[in-house]
């Protein structure tokens, strides 16, 4: 693959909204989640030319963007998960609809970001990007059985908070 031309541009660039969504979950701020997903990009960038075509690339992104966001908390001295789970960050505002949430109604959408950053992560990985379990485990860095349970808890607060 050529770093500098069209492969990035075409397996790369398509999947900024959807890292977006993912890093507005884990650092709960706009610009922060901005500048994850720059740095993010720009590794993936420099990356890219060892990048094996036989990886699922959003996977691959997934796995940059997470490692990117543990870098910055071992910088910055913070915990990764030290916001409430179950309070959401009132200062950020919600992320621009991705072209699959655009498709969903706005309840869904209030349920969902009313998840945790953790919950909302799995759901989005798994039910909006199609990550398999498998994938989405490689990309948390936890066995696949965490993935499968916490997606399934994921899932029943979806499922009570629509339900409300």
């Amino acid at each position: 693959m050529d770093p500098t031309g069209r492969d990035f541009e075409r397996l790369v660039l398509p999947l900024e909204n959807s890292l977006y969504h993912a890093a507005l979950a884990l650092c709960r701020r706009e610009a922060d989640a901005l500048d994850l997903v720059q740095e993010t990009l720009l590794k993936a960038w420099r990356g890219f030319g060892g990048f094996d075509r036989d990886l699922n690339v959003r996977a691959w992104l997934f796995t940059i963007l997470r490692n990117a966001h543990l870098d910055r908390c071992r910088r910055q001295r913070l915990d990764p998960l030290a916001l409430d789970p179950e309070e959401p960050d009132p200062v950020a505002p919600p992320p621009p609809p991705s072209r699959l949430e655009q498709a969903l109604p706005d309840e869904l959408l209030r349920a969902l970001r009313s998840l945790s950053p953790a919950h909302q992560l799995l759901v989005l990985l798994c039910d909006m990007e199609g990550l398999s379990y498998r994938e989405i485990a490689g990309v948390l860095g936890c066995p696949v059985g965490t993935v499968m349970s916490g997606l399934h808890n994921a899932r029943l607060r979806l499922r009570d908070r629509l339900k409300q």
